[in-house]
């Protein structure tokens, strides 16, 4: 767990999209490809492992602000430091080989997500994490390449040329870039504290919703267009969140605006990809036995608290 298995749902759904995407640019409305292919699952794990790797170092690189923002974490009491180093070098290392099982020509972007979520997000001297406008910036473009590895792994490079890749990827990206400035609301006061100056703490709580609600229109009106059953279902079912958050702007609104699009996202996408369903289930309920046995703690859930 000290590989934060609950963010592959953000991570997993944005490669899946991709993969859904590519179908959609080339076929009418494709439904469940429910076959074992063993490229796709190593490119899973590989992906999964690299992105593992950031959120270790992340975690390192963040006790503090974690602490103060009263996140579960697993360093020092439980892991100490030296092993988790060791970890996440050797899960880099395996999500490189593993990616490349998968498909050759897409480790140069797994490494590149490593680059930006890992080291330039995180590590002295550039900790965009602390920056308002370059930590939101990291979030997208990593949420593109994710969606690219997705798109490139069904269809090849060549592909990108179509005319319906950039709507496609701005819809979804939109969407991915929408949650991540909402996670950063929950973490203000012990970004303040570690001297972090992110996104809502420059720019403040309100604008940084308003800007999540807008980035969210946008994604339902490019869905439109293309004609896109997924995106155009999940942003209109979760709009409501949006603005709820917008308007009444209180830490559960924010909390639900986070939780609920990211499982809208996710389930609508079963329909193309049914062992998406599994993999998110299993892993859904596996943390949810973890922490409430190891910790007493509910985490995840749907459930927002009303206090």
């Amino acid at each position: 767990f000290l590989l934060r298995p609950t963010l592959f749902f953000a991570v997993w759904v944005m490669v899946v999209l991709g993969m859904a995407s590519s179908r959609f640019a080339t076929e009418d409305f494709p439904l469940w490809f429910s076959q074992v292919d063993l490229n796709t699952l190593f490119l899973f794990i590989g992906i999964s492992c690299i992105s593992s790797s950031t959120f270790i170092l992340n975690q390192i690189l963040d006790v503090n602000g974690d602490r103060e923002n009263k996140k579960l974490f697993l360093l020092e009491k439980y892991i100490p430091i030296e092993n988790a180093h060791k970890i996440q070098s050797v899960l880099l290392g395996l999500g490189i080989v593993f990616t490349g099982f998968g498909n050759l020509t897409l480790i140069p972007i797994a490494i590149l997500i490593y680059l930006l979520w890992g080291i330039a997000y995180n590590k002295k001297p550039f900790e965009w994490k602390k920056h308002p406008l370059f930590g939101l910036l990291t979030n997208s473009v990593v949420g593109i390449l994710l969606f690219l590895i997705g798109w490139v792994h069904i269809n090849g490079f060549t592909s990108l040329q179509t005319e319906n890749f950039i709507p496609f990827l701005l819809t979804y990206t939109f969407c991915f870039t929408a949650v991540s400035l909402l996670t950063m609301i929950p973490d203000m006061d012990g970004d303040k504290k570690d001297s972090a100056n992110t996104f809502p703490l420059y720019f403040g709580r309100r604008v940084s919703v308003m800007l999540a609600t807008c980035l969210v229109c946008l994604a339902f009106y490019l869905s439109l267009l293309k004609n896109d059953p997924v995106a155009s279902t999940a942003t209109i079912a979760s709009l409501p969140f949006f603005l709820y958050a917008l308007i009444r702007n209180l830490d559960k609104d924010i909390l639900r605006a986070i939780r609920y699009p990211i499982f809208l996202l996710n389930f609508f996408v079963f329909a193309i990809y049914p062992w998406l369903a599994v993999a998110v289930v299993s892993v859904y309920y596996f943390a949810k036995y973890y922490y409430w046995h190891r910790f007493d703690l509910h985490y995840p859930t749907f459930l927002v608290e009303n206090d």
